[in-house]
């Protein structure tokens, strides 16, 4: 059976692939640090140029926050799983025989906190964000109230990252999910969630297709 898919489809064109060539370039930026002063006029002039192109075309922000939220399937505006996001990783999950989610990342310098480490906030984004989707795919549209976590090692910068979430259960509108960040068989965070529910038709894309569910 063909696995599935439970975050934003990546796409070859237009916005995504824009936002994926704009975090080339922030990686690229970091890594060169101030190498590239000696440019900086002509690179700034460059960026000024490209930032007025863009903003010429853009809605303003409650508009274009509407059109997000009426985009069909997952959230592709999220800062962790977004394919829209130049901020976003970004992260792609999918759906385990047993209904649990699984996926990869390697984070860029830009994720750094400690030296040559990724930083314990975007591990805790990380876990926040799968947590959610295990729960939306269970059928449970929720926020987070609580998020316990757990750091057990450093995340090496440049090195692949297991992700695993898994919904848990519910307790009338309390919604709870757990999971974890993994670089190979070593465990580095673990995380616990709670969520309560909330009645928004908006974040009901996030939830499994009926056929899914039969």
């Amino acid at each position: 059976m063909e696995a599935i898919l439970a975050t934003a489809q990546p796409r070859d064109s237009g916005i995504d692939a824009i936002a994926s060539a704009t975090r080339r370039l922030v990686d690229a930026i970091t890594r060169a640090g101030d190498a590239i002063d000696v440019d900086a006029d002509r690179i700034l002039a460059d960026l000024d140029a490209l930032t007025g192109r863009i903003d010429a075309r853009a809605p303003d922000l409650s508009e274009r926050i509407a059109t997000m939220w009426r985009q069909p399937g997952p959230g592709r505006f999220d800062p962790a799983g977004g394919t829209e996001n130049p901020l976003s990783p970004p992260v792609s999950l999918w759906v385990e025989p047993d209904g649990s989610l699984r996926g990869e990342v390697t984070l860029r310098l830009a994720f750094q906190g400690p030296p040559r480490h990724v930083h314990g906030g975007t591990s805790a984004m990380l876990m926040d964000h799968a947590l959610g989707i295990a729960n939306a795919r269970a059928g449970y549209a929720a926020v987070t109230v609580g998020l316990n976590v757990s750091f057990h090692a450093a995340i090496p910068i440049g090195t692949p990252i297991t992700i695993l979430a898994r919904h848990d259960g519910r307790d009338g509108r309390k919604v709870r999910s757990s999971g974890e960040l993994r670089v190979g068989d070593l465990t580095c965070v673990t995380a616990t969630g709670t969520f309560v529910l909330i009645d928004d038709p908006s974040a009901r894309k996030f939830r499994r297709p009926s056929s899914e569910q039969a």
